[in-house]
């Protein structure tokens, strides 16, 4: 014969756990609709993905395409066939940028067009010196006038620093013209000229720079993984309600 408690349990006497079903239902709410989210988001980033990929097979702009919309400047990706003279005395080296693994520099030169605008051209990677780390490299520059083929691009990423330090002045630079981080205001400024664009050269690579570079990635995949882990979430937050309120409880019974 069951005890009196034990009957009371089993004839559904506890209090149900309204409370408990609420902050149930909202956990699985929220962080269903933040797997729904993450959905989202992975298929915008496949639609930019596409839109990239497509432009980097359009025909390339040149200078007269530009000078006749100037707002093609801002298209990201778009290939572009540029000429003009290197302004070989500023260029300048951002460090610690990797590339395939490796630690070195991004190459940067302004490219003066036949219209006298200019762009900044990120030229390739160099690694650094294998001894000296803050040595910047010897990169050799065409004079005269150069055919350049490349993509327009962003400007430069910033490299993550301590604290919230700025990106030095160009009248602060060191001889070596090696810096962490530069402002394209900053350089239009000290250069007196405005520079339309950057625009990443995609030449075949040579014996100092590398060329290379790496497709887009969007990481799309990152999107679709967090995805599942907010659908798994909000079913386990389900599944702990069910089994703690109704199948723990009725197993307890049962065994006693």
């Amino acid at each position: 014969m069951k005890s009196p408690d034990v009957s009371s349990r089993s004839t559904g006497h506890r209090s149900f756990p309204w409370f408990l079903l609420v902050c149930c239902l909202v956990t699985s709410l929220v962080t269903a609709r933040l797997g729904l989210w993450q959905i989202d988001r992975a298929h915008e980033k496949s639609r930019l993905a596409q839109s990239i990929s497509d432009l980097s097979k359009a025909p390339a702009w040149s200078l007269a395409d530009f000078e006749s919309d100037e707002t093609r400047w801002n298209v990201v990706h778009h290939p572009v066939n540029l000429q003009g003279k290197w302004q070989v005395d500023l260029t300048f080296f951002l460090g610690n940028r990797t590339h395939q693994g490796g630690v070195g520099f991004w190459v940067f030169t302004p490219l003066e067009l036949d219209d006298g605008s200019w762009v900044l051209i990120k030229r390739g990677w160099s690694p650094r010196h294998p001894v000296d780390p803050g040595r910047a490299p010897q990169v050799s520059t065409e004079s005269g006038r150069v055919h350049i083929q490349g993509r327009l691009d962003t400007p430069p990423s910033q490299w993550m620093t301590l604290g919230k330090a700025d990106a030095i002045e160009p009248t602060q630079w060191s001889p070596s013209k090696i810096l962490d981080n530069v402002q394209m205001q900053s350089l239009s400024k000290h250069w007196a000229h405005d520079i339309k664009a950057v625009v990443v050269q995609t030449d075949p690579s040579s014996q100092e720079l590398r060329r290379d570079w790496p497709p887009v990635d969007l990481k799309v995949d990152t999107h679709w993984g967090y995805a599942v882990q907010w659908f798994a979430l909000s079913l386990t937050s389900i599944l702990l309600f069910i089994w703690y309120q109704w199948l723990k409880p009725r197993r307890e019974v049962h065994n006693e």
